[in-house]
């Protein structure tokens, strides 16, 4: 016999479960009272007994601290149960095991866990607990999942998902599928809220793959636009934080995000999942930090600006040969030329008769190789010295030591960071690679390898204490600087991006570049696009076709392409489209340029036209809601309901890099789609 078996039951078992969920908050508030009075108790009887001896002192402070620890712990069960009542569970399997008389079991899934301590029974399971995955990744019939004492088989025997929203069923489906395509259309269309939504009532079985592979050093997940490879990456630390409890918390999680909108952005998803925001940096400040912020550079926002509005060829190559594996390889030559090259050693005359010779301290340059240059001259003063009172019985003053110190130092050819990487392009006979700018800044792509030379001179900064690094966007950074990445961060890693969204593709890297520059790492795909409609996908497919693209079955309008005769024509156009989405149902619209001084512009002259217009730049720190105008470059990762693509004229978007931008801005765009231009269309417009 089917447990609920109808609508109608399984209504009702919905209001039996928020009626027990009700019960516990209940509880745990009447438990949180008592722990606040218990500690105010506390608190009076020290404050109005001043001269308690010292044990009874020692035994309330204990006291005091279990009762606070406990009021924590209840509290953020109270926390748990009250986003819990807004949608207790959204799918049930009925599974039977294999085993002899094993009855069937109606399992429950939702967000959190709930355990009902009068019936001693879990009524909810947790999305993440082993049982959970069945969900996921099985049809009716036979089934099976791994649980801590081996493998579980058996059978599916019912499948069903809900929509429930603030307690109450919307509807109900019976799902002989995984995750039913109804629900994963019902979901799709809806509209793009402010920030990132969780996606466990929609998780697919390839993404379900990704979230619970616990086996990769290096998980590195290719998806294509729209295939929700960020969202399942966060969903991957929720589970990575569910199934490590104890091993690892949200602190000793980093991710390297491209900006702080993006960080914003996404910062609802681990909240909604149960868990803490996760601390967030970026490659530059990484960068930067390893060579003490001593030095002004470009970042990687200025450096694509500057390759979309004038690059020189020049600029250009020294880009793409700092991207290269030729240009690590050369580097790790010259490390190695220095080790053999740059200590000179000499005589050190310590007093009138003591002579240090350069043959013992060339020696100890020689023993001390395990140290970084730069990090041995200590050591070797430390030993020198040992040496000699031990076989000479000297033993010499602070003066003496501290110029001996010194001697060594000099010894050691550079010391300076810039120096030794000049030297190191004219080792290779390419002193033109390397161009400081006006103020003495460094270009961007010289950060990294000035910092990887840091670290070969200096050593490593404190080692850090980071135990699951996930890096987003990964076709942004270079080999180089993920060679640094392992240098610092030789913990596992969650690695994704998209290799035909790159906003600078001089400098980019593939996944299997990346699985090189890590030398392990597991490549993993998410082919299916689920963000736009069919119609937005091809058209988008046009401009840059990407074989392993998988378009998902739902169909909307046609992109619209607007030609203009001048620039007034064209922003009063837009103006129009603005009016038309404030009467429509969507919540969001992105205008989306190619250069942020382009979205600057029209945002001031848009301003007379309509109000609520939000300009989000490199310099913003947050991700705002409605009609935002920004740049491709700024729009990565997000997405809106409806999307304008102003300006894109042939002498516009024309360069591949312009390519790039016009991809990712139409990328963006989950159900609407207007590109606008006057005089001659680019041609990458299908």
């Amino acid at each position: 016999m089917v447990f609920n078996k109808t609508e109608e039951q399984e209504k009702e078992y919905l209001r039996q479960i928020i009626n027990t969920i009700n019960d516990s908050i209940n509880n745990t508030d009447k438990s949180v009272k008592e722990h606040v009075d218990t500690l105010q108790e506390y608190k009076e009887y020290l404050w109005s007994n001043k001269d308690i001896d010292p044990h009874e002192i020692r035994s309330m402070r204990e006291s005091i601290l279990r009762h606070f620890a406990t009021g924590e712990s209840v509290i953020d069960k109270r926390k748990r149960l009250g986003k819990i009542l807004d949608i207790p569970y959204f799918g049930r399997i009925d599974f039977t095991e294999s085993k002899e008389r094993c009855g069937t079991m109606a399992l429950y899934i939702g967000i959190h866990t709930f355990y009902d301590p009068v019936k001693k029974a879990n009524l909810i399971y947790d999305w993440r607990a082993p049982i959970s995955s069945m969900f996921y990744d099985h049809e009716l019939g036979n089934a099976s999942y791994s649980s801590p004492s081996g493998e579980v088989d058996g059978n599916i025997s019912l499948k069903r998902q809900y929509r429930i929203r603030k307690g109450k069923m919307e509807y109900m489906i019976e799902s002989s599928l995984t995750v039913h395509d109804d629900i994963l259309q019902k979901e799709l269309s809806s509209n793009a809220d402010d920030k990132m939504k969780n996606i466990v009532t929609t998780i697919q079985r390839e993404q379900n793959r990704i979230i619970r592979n616990e086996e990769a050093q290096a998980l590195i997940i290719q998806g294509v636009a729209g295939s929700g490879k960020t969202s399942i990456a966060l969903h991957r630390i929720a589970y990575l934080l569910y199934t490590l409890k104890g091993e690892i918390t949200s602190k000793d999680i980093l991710i390297i995000s491209p900006n702080k909108v993006f960080a914003d952005y996404i910062s609802n998803v681990l909240p909604e999942l149960g868990e803490e925001t996760v601390p967030e940096t970026s490659m530059e400040q990484i960068l930067s930090g390893i060579l003490d912020h001593k030095y002004k550079y470009q970042n990687f926002f200025e450096q694509v600006t500057e390759l979309l509005d004038k690059p020189t060829p020049e600029f250009i190559e020294r880009i793409q040969y700092k991207a290269s594996f030729d240009f690590i390889s050369q580097l790790e030559k010259f490390i190695l030329y220095m080790e053999n090259n740059y200590f000179k050693a000499t005589d050190v005359k310590l007093t009138k008769h003591i002579t240090v010779p350069a043959e013992f301290i060339d020696e100890q340059f020689r023993r001390f190789n395990r140290y970084p240059m730069r990090k041995r001259f200590e050591t070797m003063t430390d030993y020198i010295l040992e040496m000699m009172a031990l076989r000479h019985y000297f033993k010499a003053t602070t003066a003496e030591r501290n110029l001996l110190k010194k001697e060594i130092q000099k010894m050691f050819s550079r010391n300076s960071d810039i120096q030794v990487y000049k030297d190191f392009f004219e080792w290779i006979e390419k002193p033109e690679m390397f161009k400081m700018r006006k103020n003495r800044t460094l270009e961007y792509a010289d950060l990294a390898p000035l910092a990887y030379l840091h670290i070969a001179l200096e050593g490593s900064p404190t080692p850090s204490r980071v135990k699951h690094l996930l890096i987003d966007e990964m076709q942004d950074y270079s080999p180089i600087q993920y060679k640094i990445i392992q240098k610092l961060y030789p913990c596992r890693k969650t690695i994704l991006g998209d290799t035909c969204q790159s906003v600078n593709p001089y400098g980019s890297s593939t996944a299997d570049m990346i699985q090189k520059a890590f030398i392990t790492g597991e490549v993993m795909k998410l082919c299916k696009s689920y963000r736009s409609t069919f119609e937005i996908t091809s058209f988008a497919q046009r401009i840059q076709t990407n074989e392993e693209l998988e378009a998902i079955t739902r169909h909307g309008e046609k992109p619209t392409i607007l030609s203009f005769k001048n620039p007034e024509k064209e922003l009063s156009a837009i103006s129009e489209l603005i009016t038309t989405f404030k009467k429509s149902t969507y919540k969001s619209l992105g205008i989306i340029c190619k250069t942020e001084m382009q979205a600057q512009e029209i945002t001031e002259e848009l301003k007379s036209y309509t109000d609520n217009l939000y300009f989000l730049s490199h310099q913003s720190t947050a991700f705002a809601k409605g009609i935002i105008v920004t740049s491709s470059h700024m729009a990565k990762g997000l997405e809106f309901d409806e999307v304008i693509i102003p300006q894109a004229s042939s002498t516009n978007y024309n360069t591949l890099i312009d390519k790039s931008m016009l991809y990712v801005a139409v990328t963006r765009a989950m159900h609407k789609l207007t590109i606008t231009h006057w005089g001659k269309p680019s041609r990458f417009i299908p």
